[in-house]
Formats: C-alpha cells, structure tokens, sequence
C-alpha cells in the first residue's frame, strides 16, 4: 500500500459520480484551492461533495497529499489526454486499478487483494469482520460506523444500478464511475451476498492489462504466471481475471510485441519474461487510444 495507515471515510458517503475526476482536474488545474470558500461556487457542488471530490482524486492516485496532480493525471485528463471525459472503459478499468493499488482507499485495496482469497463470494458481516481483523493485526482501531458507511460506499460503487440493486444495498439511486465494469454482482438467495468471480473479461484491453503489470514495482523482468495471478496488485487479483482470461491477454501482448515479450512453460514452470527497456509505458495506453478514437 501507498500508505502505512489504514484510512476509511474520507467521501461523506458520496461514491465517485461519473464526472468528478474531471471536474476535480480542471479545479485544480485552473489554479482552484479546495481549503477555498470559493470552492463551492467553482465547482458547483455542495461542500460536502467539495470534500469527496478532493478524496476520489487522491483514492484513485490522481493527486497526492497535497493536491498536487500526478503525472498520471494529465496523462488521462488534460485537453489532449487519453480520455478526459473518461468515455472509454479501458479508462475505468485503468481507474480501478489505481483506486486499489494505490492504497488510499483502504477497503478497496484489502478486497481484491486478500478478502477474495478466501473467497469470490462474502456477506456484509464477512466483509465487516475481515476488515476489523485486518485492522486488528495492524493495531488500528476502526469505529464500526465509520466502516459500515465506507462498506455500503464500497458496495454502490460497484453494483449495478437499477430497482433490483437498490433494493438490497444502496440507499440511493445514484451511477458511480465505475458501475459498468461488472465487477461485483449482488445475490438474495441465501441473504444478501456479494461476489467478485474470476472470469475471462474479454472487454478489458489487453493494453491495460501489460500497463499493469509494466507498473507492478514488485515485479522484475521475468515473472512467474502464479505472481501474475495471485501477487498483490497483480491482474488476476485487480481484474478478478482466472486462468485463461490471463492466459489470452499474454497472448495478445506477445502478438504486438513478439521481441519484447516471451511466455514459457517448462516443466510446469510458467513465466513471462518482458524486456521492459523495449516498451515504453506511455505508448501501451496510447496504442489503446490510438485504435479506438
């Protein structure tokens, strides 16, 4: 995690509406100061939506403590980004990935990288006591209503929306960002469940996928496919891709760049080696944009 502490709350329980990171960047980026009367006015929203948008933009590593922008900001929000109105969801899925890696967001990153180890499926209590455990081995205490609300946040940032959603979970008709990925479904048959199941995913671009792992500090030229799947902030974990979903977005990296990237599987032993100094991480995401404007 980006952080040593574990944080929860931070949104006043607004989950990220679809064009905040962007109205939150160009706030920013015209000189705009969050700790500013002014900033209601500027960007048209109540105060406490002043605050949340100053939270999205540091959960999902847009800004850091500061409010400084990151590179990655301009990258995907300036006039001539990748996706500055975040049409695309090659953009969401890049998104999600940095909400969870980053580690401002704690829950999200405990979810996918270790509550689903256990398991795809879980109820709201499994979650709620995972996460005590969790704060429990880092001696970190956690007030149960702070938790309940960023869990309820967690969950209507996910879902989908519509009647039947709303009826289990979210208090609130309301589309978050990243509601298209289908990412978590809910489930009443036994109780409210939730469940994040691994699945091929072939929407998600091959080119996010490489971006990933390219960004990936933990790992080196040659990776095993297990640390692929299963390392934190790994594809397998962040996407909730299985086996063969993995498998086939090698594949398609090996077929842009057959020098570059090589798969091998001796012995059972699978790896990737990526000769990284022959791919720029720019380009991967522009390859992307370039295809699909």
């Amino acid at each position: 995690m980006l952080l040593d502490r574990i944080i929860f709350q931070g949104h006043d329980t607004f989950l990220c509406r679809n064009n905040w990171l962007k109205k939150g960047y160009d706030f920013i980026q015209g000189g705009g100061n969050f700790n500013n009367p002014e900033a209601v006015v500027q960007l048209g929203v109540g105060k406490n939506m002043v605050s949340a948008i100053r939270y999205w933009l540091k959960a999902f590593g847009l800004t850091d403590e500061a409010d400084t922008l990151r590179p990655v900001a301009h990258e995907l929000l300036s006039a001539d980004g990748f996706d500055p109105y975040i049409e695309d969801t090659a953009t969401l899925w890049y998104l999600h990935y940095l909400l969870v890696s980053t580690g401002r967001a704690s829950l999200y990153h405990y979810v996918f990288n270790e509550l689903r180890k256990e398991g795809f499926s879980f109820s709201r209590v499994q979650l709620q006591h995972f996460v005590t455990r969790k704060c429990g081995e880092r001696n970190t205490a956690v007030n149960e209503n702070t938790l309940d609300s960023d869990i309820t946040v967690f969950v209507r940032s996910y879902a989908p929306s519509g009647k039947d959603a709303a009826k289990v979970d979210i208090e609130e008709e309301s589309t978050g960002l990243l509601q298209d990925l289908g990412l978590l479904t809910v489930s009443k048959t036994d109780g409210i469940r939730y469940h994040i199941e691994n699945l091929e995913r072939p929407e998600l671009p091959w080119q996010v996928v490489l971006r990933v792992i390219l960004e990936n500090k933990a790992y080196g030229e040659t990776i095993s496919f297990t640390d692929l799947e299963v390392a934190p902030d790994s594809p397998g974990l962040v996407f909730a891709l299985n086996e063969k979903g993995l498998f086939h977005k090698i594949e398609e990296m090996i077929a842009q760049y057959p020098t570059a990237i090589i798969y091998s599987s001796t012995a059972g032993n699978r790896v990737l080696t990526i000769k990284k100094e022959e791919i720029n991480l720019t380009e991967v995401l522009k390859d992307y944009y370039g295809q699909t404007v």
